[in-house]
């Protein structure tokens, strides 16, 4: 039998590819995994943020260069889109404070459960448990997908087995090797994104779960600054946590010096002031007139006043330039995506077709394309798996 497509991985771009090829004569899915979606339900801690609010033009830097290469797939399957999408198929969805989008139910499985019932009335049959070992061309516009499980035929064929980050949900980077192998397709090394990051001497373990808004990090390598952001700083049991640190993980390594300011924008000198004022004219503690005046929490600067002691120099420089080492970061066991994967110079972005390949196309993590936290990568597994299925945008204006 020849399928009119084989969907390598039932993960959320093969789900969304498959859900949206309508009147496409469906196919077979592939998974290696006893379940379709694993990973999936892991996304939000199982809440499913699945695409930010706002322009799409605001998407484009949350990618890094690779923003820019992707950008005609993201406009043209945007975010607007992928909400009908969802709309038009049951899923209710919300916009949060912060500009993360969730389905109201606030369950990633609601997703899920829609998708794979979309792709079975779209012709697509689901196959677990089917690990994909060897690829190669038959003909001309034919290709032959070899798994454990036997040998499948298809014109169409759909790359979606994902990254390296979650290996024990079927991500594991091995369709990466196998296409370089077999295919002698060009790829980037992966390495961890969105990963913890532990640091040496961590002092905030007591105060877990508080967070503090828009947090500068500055990050050094041998004294030369390499990287900085603005974002939103968590403290966890054992480590620096937050969109903050994630969003710079994969720019850190060991040994690597982080330096952050809570009071961003103002430096040093403007904090002492600052406080100094403050100070002449206080009724309470100096604890309490910090909380009130510099507007963070009273368990925060309890530790914060004990490293740096009393001094209200020591204390500003504390507050601005709090420095800390990288003892580890985390890899992908732990990391939340891929940085790396199929270099994009293999492929057409208007079709995801690969250009010395045709007939086989690639959508979603597998392909080197990294976003932040925030739903964009669920975004982009959304617009790049639209793009290989030739569905036509919803007609709304951005």
């Amino acid at each position: 039998m020849i399928y009119p497509h084989i969907v390598v991985g039932a993960g959320a771009s093969g789900l969304f590819f498959s859900a949206a090829a309508e009147n496409s004569g469906g196919g077979l899915i592939l998974e290696k995994k006893s379940l379709p979606g694993i990973k999936f339900l892991l996304t939000g801690n199982g809440q499913c943020n699945i695409t930010h609010g706002g322009s799409i033009k605001d998407f484009i830097p949350c990618y890094g260069p690779g923003g820019r290469v992707i950008r005609s797939c993201l406009y043209k399957y945007n975010n607007l889109s992928l909400i009908e999408f969802l709309h038009k198929n049951g899923v209710d969805t919300f916009i949060r404070e912060d500009g993360k989008i969730f389905p109201k139910s606030m369950k990633a499985r609601e997703i899920l459960e829609m998708l794979l019932l979309k792709a079975e009335e779209n012709g697509f049959l689901l196959r677990c448990d089917t690990e994909v070992t060897a690829v190669r061309r038959r003909e001309k516009d034919l290709w032959e997908v070899c798994t454990n499980a036997g040998s499948f035929l298809c014109r169409k064929l759909i790359l979606s087995g994902g990254g390296c980050s979650y290996p024990k949900t079927g991500s594991d980077g091995s369709l990466l090797r196998i296409l370089s192998r077999d295919l002698h397709i060009r790829t980037v090394t992966p390495r961890p994104a969105l990963s913890p990051v532990f640091v040496c001497d961590y002092p905030y373990g007591r105060i877990a779960g508080i967070a503090l808004k828009k947090v500068q990090l500055c990050l050094f390598r041998e004294k030369k600054k390499i990287a900085e952001g603005v974002d939103d700083l968590l403290f966890t049991h054992t480590n620096l946590s937050g969109p903050l640190i994630l969003n710079l993980s994969k720019e850190m390594e060991k040994n690597d010096e982080i330096m952050l300011n809570y009071l961003y924008p103002c430096d040093k000198t403007s904090a002492l002031d600052k406080i100094n004022t403050a100070v002449k004219s206080r009724k309470t503690s100096l604890l309490n007139t910090l909380s009130g005046e510099l507007n963070l929490p009273k368990n925060f600067l309890k530790i914060l006043i004990e490293r740096s002691g009393p001094s209200l120099k020591k204390i500003s420089a504390a507050l601005t330039e709090d420095r800390f080492s990288v003892q580890e970061v985390c890899g992908f066991e732990k990391a939340m995506a891929t940085c790396g994967g199929i270099d994009l110079s293999e492929i057409d972005l208007k079709s995801m077709e690969l250009k010395n390949h045709p007939g086989i196309y690639a959508i979603g993590e597998i392909l080197d394309v990294d976003g932040r936290t925030g739903g964009y990568n669920l975004q982009f597994a959304y617009s790049s798996a639209c793009a290989a299925s030739s569905v036509s945008p919803a007609s709304i204006k951005r």
